[in-house]
């Protein structure tokens, strides 16, 4: 398996917009995708920063969803990185 790891920068005075996007955009973006396994998005205490997770099956749907994740213009997320890893272990 294969992860997408992501970080962002939030807007925080706008959270409920942001999980919004995330439930209704981020998240079925990423099980329409061939070899989706799971996906876990969260922000910190403060709501200033988000990590992601989606993880897939191969290496090649991994990279493929990572390239096609996109921001809508105006939205209160960010994206600051997006990398791929090789998931070793899970539980």
């Amino acid at each position: 398996m294969f992860a997408v790891f992501g970080k962002a920068s939030l807007d925080s005075s706008r959270m409920d917009e942001i999980v919004e996007l995330q439930n209704s955009i981020a998240v079925p973006m990423a099980k329409a995708q061939a070899g989706h396994v799971t996906t876990y998005i969260s922000h910190s205490a403060d709501g200033s920063h988000g990590a992601s997770i989606y993880v897939f099956e191969t290496k090649e749907q991994a990279e493929a969803f990572a390239a096609s994740l996109k921001v809508p213009a105006g939205a209160p997320v960010t994206i600051e990185s997006l990398e791929v890893f090789e998931v070793t272990a899970h539980g």
